[in-house]
């Protein structure tokens, strides 16, 4: 896997995020402002939850230009063979069950955890250094082994490329 294009599928994801926030923001000013959002009595509050929305909406737009920002400005860090798994890191993961061979990708993002990209038909996962995932990631080196839960198991993972 190319961590230059996993890279750019990522800020450009993040960028197709803030534009839909965008929108949303926009929709959202449009229903709080629109003359049929004038409270007719004291228990007409359709104006103020709109309100209310575009105010969460403007916060998001705000969140993801950050996180869109963040992306574009760092530019692609390398990592070195015998460097250990820290931010901006590309982190290939096998399962150590040998009836199954099973790879998984990470990516060790300051922000937009959670989010998923696709690469070459294989899932990049973003995960932020304090989640469950990045905790057990950081500071680890190739070859190393790691515990992750899924589905409430234990599944034992190596290691096998930090990028």
């Amino acid at each position: 896997m190319n961590k230059r294009t996993v890279y750019e599928t990522i800020t450009n994801a993040l960028r197709q995020r803030f534009d839909t926030a965008v929108w949303a923001a926009k929709q959202a000013h449009d229903a709080a402002t629109n003359e049929e959002s004038v409270a007719e009595n004291k228990y007409d509050t359709f104006g103020l939850e709109a309100s209310y929305l575009a105010h969460g909406q403007s916060q998001r737009v705000f969140d993801c230009e950050n996180d869109w920002r963040t992306f574009e400005k760092k530019g692609v860090v390398l990592f070195e063979d015998d460097d250990v798994v820290a931010l901006w890191a590309l982190v290939e993961l096998n399962e150590v069950d040998k009836h199954v061979s099973y790879t998984k990708w990470f990516f060790i993002s300051p922000c937009a955890g959670g989010l998923t990209v696709e690469q070459h038909h294989q899932s990049v996962f973003l995960v932020t250094p304090s989640s469950p995932v990045g905790k057990a990631l950081i500071g680890k080196e190739e070859g190393d082994e790691i515990c992750l839960r899924q589905n409430g198991l234990e599944v034992v993972y190596e290691i096998t490329r930090v990028c």
